[in-house]
């Protein structure tokens, strides 16, 4: 049984994830545009993206891993709380720390709905994982991402090599009340 709940957001909800929704989640994450970045470019193995739910499970103990995206037109996405990934982690300033991770199929964007679920994940890790903040690691190219985690409130704080292209570091506190940039 998870210990993550189900988080409403206005067009539907994250639901935590479990080993039936390995189908959907290799769906969304081999989709080409959004593994181009998420993934490096590289459609991942069955195998890999089934190693990804039952490291979420493992998280669930913690209250992290990952969530599908759910509206009427049934699962469009993935969402995620999870400690930062080893590529990001070597910059001291965010080892250690929890990031977001959010996925859309291109059917489902423009409508809010990974806003929503960024900022359904933010007030979670706030309340519920009682966390100070969440960081965030961006490849530079990945100009829609940095426009979702800026209007999201996070504050860019420093720069780092990735796995395929520099990454861009952001934070944002979450003791600190923040209001919705127009940004993107």
């Amino acid at each position: 049984m998870p210990r993550k709940p189900t988080l409403s957001i206005p067009e539907g909800c994250l639901r935590p994830s479990s080993a039936a929704d390995l189908d959907g989640l290799c769906a969304v994450l081999r989709h080409e545009t959004v593994r181009v970045y998420l993934c490096d470019d590289t459609i991942l193995p069955r195998d890999v993206v089934e190693g990804m739910l039952t490291r979420s499970d493992a998280l669930d103990a913690d209250g992290l891993g990952l969530w599908m995206i759910e509206t009427s037109a049934g699962t469009v996405g993935c969402a995620g709380l999870e400690p930062m990934s080893e590529a990001a982690a070597s910059d001291g300033t965010i080892a250690g720390s929890v990031e977001p991770l959010i996925a859309l199929l291109p059917a489902a964007r423009g409508r809010g709905l990974a806003t929503a679920a960024v900022d359904a994940m933010a007030a979670y890790a706030k309340e519920v994982c009682r966390l100070d903040r969440l960081v965030a690691a961006v490849d530079a190219p990945n100009e829609p991402s940095h426009r979702l985690i800026r209007r999201c409130g996070f504050q860019e704080i420093g720069r780092g090599p990735g796995p395929k292209h520099t990454l861009v570091f952001y934070a944002r506190d979450l003791q600190t009340r923040y209001s919705r940039s127009k940004d993107g």
